[in-house]
């Protein structure tokens, strides 16, 4: 591992050459007050050889390969997740050096998460949040091209949150022609972001009715308390965040999930054990919007698994493949199911199919023979697929198991039950 220089734009940045790619981590690309709009950094020289800071959020990570400079490479723009409260971009388990050994710039983006990020006074707002990453998108197109990369095929990605929040960069008017496609992974959107309940719990925390002025001058511990109270009162939805009424998709997309989400979750698992568990899913179900069809068979083993991953997240992944088709833009879509071999999840290893379990296939590097890995290195390349298209009677490609026994294969309509229940 050597220390190395790029002379970029933005000023001079240190970071490392490790297995054949460049890393400067935590690049300060804007800065804010709190709760006010952000604004670049000036330039200037930075260090970037240090890994997580967490208490840094307006940074950004560069991984890229260690070639010639002059090169041009496409580039990904990676979204960590976190139920937009939670994460980082130079979190070890979405290290991108596999990708920068496949020739493709990444650059992962911070922003500011919780009540900070994703508070607004008016339904016509932006969150800060979203223009911190649009500040990263410009930094990206301003001094990527100093690492070899091509800002003419720039891909967004994310999973969970990140899929959200790189969902919803891509449909901003601002960013019209400077991003080429989406990869989200495992999209989640809040369905009662913004609520009167959650808006009242805010303000009940800080003190006042809730406002981005009343929390730039609020100290810290009431922004914390407010945070608490609105999270406390979403344990399946996201408490904040975008919805997902506001996505009009304008690029190609690839679009994936996990057959088990939240099957794993120990509430979730004790609540399949109880006699009353389909009546218990049905009621989830109303709750949350499902106003189609309760699918018996297709939960008859885990209702309230099945209803809760689907509410959550497969739900979204359905609505965004099928809105894109309706727009008449080319979707791919993909889900990860149990097999042979052992996956990385945040509980551990596990043959299963749990949420999360698709970072490490996608970034190639604890499971590097994972076929998913070279799906996504293609797509970012090239802008399409080996996959059949989610456009050709609603298929998707399957990948059962973990790294080299993962098994890939084709179901129809593989999303059908939370389509009909909660409407696409």
């Amino acid at each position: 591992m050597t220390e190395t220089t790029i002379s970029a734009p933005c000023g001079q940045l240190t970071g490392r050459i490790h297995d054949g790619a460049i890393q400067v981590f935590n690049i300060d690309y804007a800065d804010a007050a709190p709760f006010a709009a952000s604004a670049p950094v000036a330039d200037g020289p930075q260090s970037g050889t240090r890994r997580c800071e967490p208490e840094r959020e307006l940074v950004l990570t560069v991984t890229a390969p260690a070639g010639p400079a002059d090169a041009s490479y496409p580039v990904l723009l990676w979204i960590h997740g976190g139920s937009y409260e939670f994460g980082h971009p130079s979190e070890p388990w979405t290290d991108a050096t596999a990708f920068a050994q496949a020739g493709i710039v990444t650059v992962s983006l911070g922003y500011r998460k919780g009540l900070e990020g994703f508070w607004r006074d008016s339904e016509t707002e932006t969150y800060r949040a979203i223009d911190d990453l649009y500040l990263g998108l410009q930094w990206a197109r301003r001094n990527a091209p100093a690492f070899g990369g091509d800002i003419d095929n720039i891909t967004i990605s994310g999973q969970s949150a990140g899929a959200a929040l790189a969902l919803t960069l891509a449909a901003d008017d601002r960013t019209r022609g400077q991003i080429q496609r989406t990869i989200a992974m495992s999209p989640a959107f809040s369905l009662l972001s913004g609520s009167r309940l959650r808006r009242t719990l805010a303000g009940i925390g800080v003190g006042r009715v809730p406002s981005t002025d009343i929390f730039s001058r609020a100290d810290e511990r009431r922004v914390a308390r407010a945070q608490k109270l609105v999270s406390a009162s979403s344990p399946s939805d996201p408490a904040i965040g975008p919805r997902f009424d506001s996505f009009a998709p304008t690029l190609p997309t690839m679009v994936t999930a996990t057959s088990e989400e939240f099957f794993s979750e120990p509430p979730v698992v004790a609540m399949d054990k109880l006699p009353m568990r389909e009546w218990m899913a049905r009621r989830y179900a109303k709750g949350h919007r499902g106003h189609g069809e309760f699918p018996a068979t297709a939960y008859a083993e885990r209702p309230m698994g099945n209803v809760i991953s689907d509410s959550a997240i497969r739900s979204y992944a359905v609505k965004v493949a099928e809105r894109s088709v309706a727009a008449e833009l080319d979707v791919w879509a993909a889900q990860f199911e149990p097999g042979e071999g052992l996956g990385y999840a945040p509980a551990g290893r596990t043959s299963g199919a749990p949420h999360c379990i698709d970072i490490a296939r996608f970034f190639g590097m604890k499971e590097p023979n994972h076929p998913f890995h070279q799906v996504a290195v293609e797509f970012i390349r090239e802008g399409t697929s080996h996959m059949p298209s989610y456009n050709d009677d609603r298929k998707v490609t399957t990948f059962a198991g973990a790294d080299a026994q993962a098994v890939e294969g084709i179901a129809i309509d593989a999303w059908a039950a939370p389509r009909q229940l909660f409407g696409a």
